[in-house]
């Protein structure tokens, strides 16, 4: 991470205020919180969709004039979320700052964030991170009655969740808009409970659009909004409304070095995955199989339109397809793509084991053809790093295996001076994943004795699914497993 990086922070619980305000005060270090996957059509019942145009609405409000009729008539479905659950008790705190604090016992600790009523008998939208390793939640309306509620599912790649209360009925309700339409400049406004404060109301603009994940979460499909709107921890899960009163963001993030700089979920992205962790729990998100980067362009030139694939890994969907390293995709569908995170986008977009069509180009030429994809389903992120890393190209799913049609690999680099010595863990590898270091002396894999590289190979063979590997490090020995069955 670059020392100029901005610090951002998501926002959860108030009990971690006075750790963010000496954090904030001492200028600690950096806060950092941080595609592809299944459409599915948005459903009726779940929530009451906005006008089409917002723009061409007749009952707006004027901010010039007063914005207290709007908030007097959406603030009701706007409600305070409390959990409770073993986490740090500096819960607020993104987890990968924990190791530069001192350590604090795994107590209960209590956090609070915001949401919003989508259907009347309590189905509440909120955001993962607000729910995410709670044991009890508890929600409070604008009116001040309190609900137990249940955790229906949740999605950390978009964080977002969805709950519901328990015994409730004839609740108001929110309208969902098209984030699609907004315009940078639009007017916003945001309700939560910033710091803790119930029912705080703030305006701004749209600062921007498709600002990406930000590097928030790992793998994220989010491709947040900024606003300027004030939002603090306590604001995560609430909505940010456009002045037809329409929920066009879930606010979820902000910079703790700039002032007036907030990240929200855009709704859009949000309907995609809502009807999914309603039915399921889950969400299932399709897969190509491809791997690529934006490229800049020369100086003086504009970028050019499309998504170039840098890689194609094998027995995958883009593989079976006939899509070549170096095509650049210019369309999903018929829908134009502008870069690699905007194809990571639309497939988002797409249920998986659907088949697309992907306009390509192949040449200097320009000239372009069409190919057939049929898209398959979203390995796990532990098959996924290994694929990046090309330690295994395991297909996706399969069962008790963790090396696929590959001959067993560690991914470790081994001192040729010391044949038992790891000199170096390849990222994203198995060995990654059980922990290895470099100076480890690898003792033992799955029970048999390590004397030379080749050793290695042999004993991970002994067992396709299972994995266990002991080793000495700094005078002492550790042993670390990976199963699958």
């Amino acid at each position: 991470m670059r020392v100029s990086s901005i610090r951002r922070k998501r926002l959860r619980s108030p009990r971690a205020l006075a750790l963010f305000f000496s954090l904030s005060a001492a200028g600690t270090l950096a806060m950092a919180t941080s595609c592809e996957g299944q459409a599915v059509a948005a459903a009726p019942a779940l929530w009451q969709e906005g006008a089409a145009d917002p723009s061409a609405s007749a009952d707006a409000y004027a901010a010039r004039r007063s914005l207290a009729p709007l908030i007097e008539s959406i603030s009701p479905a706007v409600v305070s979320v409390k959990t409770l659950g073993k986490r740090p008790q500096a819960g607020g705190v993104d987890p990968r700052m924990l190791p530069f604090l001192p350590q604090m016992p795994q107590t209960p600790a209590q956090g609070l964030g915001s949401g919003f009523i989508i259907r009347s008998d309590g189905l509440i939208v909120t955001n993962n991170h607000v729910v995410d390793g709670s044991d009890k939640v508890e929600v409070k309306l604008a009116d001040g009655r309190l609900f137990a509620a249940k955790v229906l599912g949740s999605d950390p790649h978009t964080d977002v969740a969805v709950i519901k209360l328990e015994g409730a009925s004839g609740l108001p309700t929110v309208k969902l808009g098209a984030s699609d339409n907004l315009r940078v400049g639009d007017w916003v406004l945001a309700i939560g409970s910033p710091m803790g404060l119930e029912q705080t109301a703030t305006t701004g603009i749209v600062s921007a659009k498709k600002r990406g994940s930000l590097g928030l979460y790992s793998n994220s499909y989010i491709d947040f909004l900024q606003t300027d709107a004030a939002i603090s921890p306590g604001n995560s899960g609430g909505p940010l409304f456009n002045l037809q009163g329409e929920v066009i963001g879930i606010n979820t993030a902000i910079s703790a070095m700039g002032r007036g700089i907030g990240f929200a979920v855009p709704i859009d992205q949000a309907k995609t995955v809502i009807p999914q962790l309603f039915a399921t729990g889950e969400v299932k998100r399709a897969w190509l199989g491809i791997g690529g980067r934006d490229i800049e362009p020369a100086v003086g030139q504009a970028p050019v339109a499309g998504a170039v694939i840098g890689q194609i890994h094998p027995r995958t969907p883009a593989a079976k397809s006939g899509l070549r390293q170096g095509d650049r995709i210019i369309a999903v569908d018929g829908k134009a793509i502008e870069n690699f995170s905007d194809l990571r986008g639309r497939v988002a977009e797409i249920p998986a084991e659907s088949t697309v069509t992907m306009r390509v180009v192949r040449d200097k030429s320009g000239k372009t053809s069409d190919v057939k994809v049929k898209l398959g389903s979203l390995p796990s992120d532990e098959e996924l790093r290994r694929l990046a890393a090309g330690t295994s190209a395991s297909p996706p799913g399969a069962p008790g295996d963790l090396y696929g049609a590959n001959p067993p690999r560690l991914g470790v680099e081994i001192d040729p001076k010391d044949t038992t010595r790891v000199r170096q863990v390849l990222q994203g590898s198995l060995a990654a994943d059980l922990g290895l270091r470099s100076g480890d002396r690898i003792k033992e894999i799955n029970g048999e004795t390590i004397r030379s590289r080749d050793d290695i190979g042999r004993a991970l063979a002994k067992d396709r699914a299972r994995v266990e590997v002991t080793v000495e490090r700094e005078g002492s020995t550790h042993t670390s497993v990976i199963e699958r069955r």
